[in-house]
């Protein structure tokens, strides 16, 4: 797999080295340089990437308010010399957050773990399918693809990369991210937190900002309480 990459960044020697780095890993390709946001987001409408090399503090325009213009699904990559911006940088869904001086082992370390990210994304999308109207899926884990019906999963839990889908019986550890897992599954499975989706069939109650389902208390976040609560109204009498 190769990967093409973009670096946003508006210090020269910042992006003379992230430009060695990436002469020197044989999958990347660097298809540009922008030495401020604006600039970026001109190459960005008119060119697809892979992924970009991002910069957090820009005149202008903030690389934190650039990720926020591009589509859901752009891998970013923040590289700044701040530590106070990590937690934030993942709730925007950054891939990974570098901090000046980049090394090229951390670089690479990043890279690798992208690369491999990706790959196992296509795997799955070539072997785990789950028909139209059926009542269960088949999910990868490991080397194995599991089959689950869908009345089994009691919720799921996200870890980064990685989901945790919790039934009565075994708790299943997937490669894949909670919202490309979201979009694939029923009606009956409800966002209720940046880290977790229920089964609102395996309901116990609701009380305050906790869902009890069996002896397991999930928190429910103010972001998604609103929708939650009016899906939950619709089984109510």
């Amino acid at each position: 797999m190769n990967l093409s990459c973009l670096i946003v960044d508006d210090e020269p020697l910042a992006v003379s080295l992230l430009e060695n780095h990436i002469s020197k890993t044989p999958f990347l390709t660097l298809v540009g340089k922008s030495f401020h946001a604006l600039e970026a987001l001109d190459f960005l409408q008119k060119n697809k990437v892979d992924l970009i090399f991002l910069d957090i503090n820009m005149p202008h325009l903030s690389g934190m308010q650039l990720k926020m213009l591009l589509p859901e699904n752009q891998k970013v990559i923040f590289t700044t010399a701040y530590s106070e911006f990590a937690v934030e940088s993942y709730e925007r869904n950054a891939f990974d957050y570098l901090l000046k001086p980049i090394t090229f082992e951390r670089f690479l370390k990043s890279i690798i773990r992208l690369r491999d990210y990706l790959e196992s994304q296509e795997t799955e999308k070539e072997m785990v399918t789950t028909p139209q109207g059926s009542n269960c899926v088949f999910i990868k884990s490991g080397k194995e693809i599991v089959q689950l019906m869908y009345d089994e999963i009691l919720y799921i839990e996200g870890l980064k990369d990685y989901v945790s889908i919790v039934t009565e019986n075994q708790r299943i550890i997937s490669h894949k991210r909670m919202k490309d897992l979201e979009e694939s599954l029923p009606t009956q499975f409800q966002r209720v937190h940046l880290s977790y989706i229920v089964n609102t069939d395996k309901i116990s109650k609701i009380s305050d900002n906790q869902i009890v389902i069996r002896e397991n208390k999930i928190p429910l976040s103010d972001k998604y309480r609103e929708v939650f609560l009016l899906k939950i109204g619709e089984k109510m009498i």
